[in-house]
């Protein structure tokens, strides 16, 4: 995928929402409650067909029983929750994934819309770029990237991205460590500028963590004299 097509694919708000590998809120939480559903039902189910010899009208009229699910080998108050889990899960859970998944229907459209206008007035395509320093997230070791802005030539970009990488691998293993901790103090999580982590790159230029798959990223960033923070969003390859 080249720039000039990705940029043509984003010109209009349907192929902007289709470029976009991001997934909203609401749909991850619908996701999560099914998993959730399907594990306790399987969980139950196999619990009631081995106390049953998969007699299925003895499993239909007991589905609904914790009492009639056992898990042997666990604690008393443990397997009393892993009853309780199997059995009541479903019903809890999946209202609240139709719930989910009614608000993510109903609110894509207009979510869409204000980001590709928040795009189409102060956003831009950017090129990801290594920089070899990696930083804690969550609890997995996540690469970062150097973000090109408009502002600056392809070939400039190129040339301080791997400056900056070289800088980088240069670093023994503590200078290493102590950079990748002050990266996070900065913001790099959610994208921060360039300047804040070294004085040889230009403001303009984001170092934030490496999204998705393909070399492009939207970059957004927040609305001036508001507290929204920068979007960056990763593209389908």
């Amino acid at each position: 995928m080249t720039f000039a097509t990705v940029q043509q694919q984003l010109t209009t708000p349907e192929g902007f929402s289709k470029a976009l590998d991001v997934r909203s809120a609401p749909i991850g939480l619908f996701w999560s409650l099914i998993l959730i559903t399907v594990l306790a039902i399987g969980v139950n189910l196999f619990q009631l067909g081995s106390a049953t010899d998969w007699d299925w009208y003895l499993m239909g009229r007991y589905f609904l029983d914790p009492d009639a699910v056992q898990f042997e080998g666990y604690r008393a108050g443990r397997s009393e929750a892993f009853r309780f889990f199997a059995v009541y899960a479903p019903l809890v859970a999946l209202p609240l994934a139709v719930i989910a998944l009614i608000v993510h229907l109903s609110t894509r459209g207009k979510t869409g819309r204000k980001r590709f206008e928040a795009f189409q007035q102060r956003g831009w395509v950017a090129r990801q770029r290594f920089t070899g320093l990696r930083v804690k997230s969550g609890n997995q070791q996540a690469d970062t990237v150097l973000l090109s802005h408009p502002s600056m030539p392809d070939e400039a970009f190129d040339a301080a991205a791997f400056q900056y990488a070289s800088e980088n691998a240069a670093l023994d293993k503590k200078a290493k460590k102590a950079a990748a901790r002050a990266a996070v103090k900065a913001g790099v999580i959610q994208g921060v500028s360039a300047a804040r982590l070294t004085p040889t790159l230009p403001g303009e230029l984001i170092i934030a963590l490496a999204r998705g798959k393909s070399e492009y990223v939207v970059v957004i960033p927040p609305e001036p004299g508001t507290n929204s923070k920068i979007e960056i969003l990763p593209l389908k390859l």
